[in-house]
């Protein structure tokens, strides 16, 4: 009887132990935020190709910790090939979003994701975007610090 308790709680600790490394590391946390869709007031960010407009709706993308955002992509937009430290959760809001994986841009490889479409962005794992019609509106979380690396040009962005 001692030795099955002895291993469930060896069991219980190694477990524990697991758990602890693969938790994300913690910033400071957030604040409580309570926003209207009229409250949210996206403004121009330069880190970003063409035109987008950004709005950080929780945390702070550039510190450790969870981060939420909101960002404008201009219809018509090509985003090259980039990679991101962390991984990224997309929620297209608005517009219809072509999304590849690759290190290249290649239309063949993308896939139309229309308002309520998901996807995620995995650490390290390039990608690339198109609008090809109006304005596309995507919700973006994820734990920070948040980057952005194009491909071929060593740009850094958020």
């Amino acid at each position: 009887m001692k030795s099955v308790r002895f291993s469930r709680l060896a069991s219980g600790l190694l477990l524990a132990g697991v758990v602890a490394l693969a938790a994300p590391a913690r910033g400071e946390g957030i604040a409580p935020v309570r926003l209207a869709p009229e409250e949210i007031r996206l403004s121009a960010d330069t880190s970003r190709p063409g035109s987008m407009d950004m709005a950080t709706l929780a945390g702070d993308m550039g510190k450790p910790g969870l981060y939420a955002a909101r960002i404008r992509i201009p219809g018509q937009l090509r985003i090259p090939p980039h990679v991101h430290p962390e991984d990224r959760l997309v929620v297209v809001l608005s517009g219809t979003l072509h999304i590849g994986f690759g290190d290249r841009f290649d239309p063949a490889l993308m896939k139309a994701l229309p308002p309520g479409s998901f996807f995620v962005e995995p650490a390290g794992k390039p990608h690339f975007a198109w609008v090809q019609g109006d304005d596309v509106i995507v919700q973006v979380s994820g734990i920070g610090p948040s980057g952005t690396v194009y491909l071929g040009t060593g740009e850094a962005g958020h």
